[in-house]
């Protein structure tokens, strides 16, 4: 489908860098910054960490959360094909002492990663942009570039299980953020998309197989009833 080319999601968020973080934020009504913070919380910080990568990177959202939690000083490369979202986390990454910051700008499915270099990984609202078969894709990429006894946790907006939360969370998502993209950002039609990839991605479940099938022991987490859910856990020395 269009909807998951490495061009259209990158010309996507390239029309959305001045105004995604505002527009997530009002939107969940300050969901998506809780749900961050549990995700980042799920990586063990009293490790001592050598090298980290933030896959999906955005404008860096989640890396105010890492320098909090994070021990000691050391290096996190944010990954992200959007070359605006790059530009907004490059003006980003000089808050945070704990974190020396590099951005890359690549497809995280064809990346120049080396092989067992990361301590962790993260992920946070990235996921739903991704295909079924682009998933099976990065769960081979998660399992090639952590270490041995490396950590992962990801996160993504995903459809409640509960009937009561299901109707009205996806009335929310389909009709309700392009309205907040109008009328806070001039932009109905990117942010209906978000509605779109969340309504096909369906939450984590099938990405917790896929990330099994390839020897990595995983849990998956849901987190307010499910309208989040994630994959947390460990490649196996």
């Amino acid at each position: 489908m269009e909807i998951y080319t490495e061009e259209f999601v990158e010309t996507l968020f390239n029309r959305m860098s001045k105004t995604y973080g505002v527009a997530n934020y009002v939107s969940s009504f300050g969901f998506t910054e809780r749900w961050r913070r549990q995700c980042v919380r799920e990586i063990n910080w009293g490790k001592k960490q050598a090298i980290g990568y933030d896959l999906m990177s955005g404008m860096g959202e989640s890396w105010n959360l890492i320098n909090t939690e994070s021990q000691v000083r050391h290096q996190l490369i944010g990954v992200d094909l959007s070359r605006e979202m790059n530009k907004m986390a490059d003006k980003n990454k000089r808050k945070y002492p704990k974190l020396e910051i590099e951005i890359e700008q690549q497809n995280v499915l064809k990346n120049e990663i080396p092989d067992n270099t990361a301590e962790y990984i993260i992920s946070t609202f990235g996921l739903k942009t991704f295909s079924q078969d682009q998933l099976k894709l990065l769960a081979k990429e998660v399992k090639r570039i952590l270490k041995p006894n490396g950590e992962f946790s990801m996160v993504e907006i995903s459809k409640p299980t509960s009937k009561i939360l299901l109707v009205p969370y996806m009335l929310y998502l389909k009709y309700l953020i392009p309205i907040i993209g109008k009328v806070f950002m001039g932009d109905a039609v990117g942010y209906r998309m978000l509605g779109v990839y969340c309504n096909n991605f369906k939450d984590c479940s099938k990405f917790k197989t896929l990330l099994e099938n390839e020897g990595l022991e995983v849990e998956m987490k849901k987190y307010f009833f499910g309208c989040a859910t994630g994959v947390v856990g460990r490649k196996p020395s």
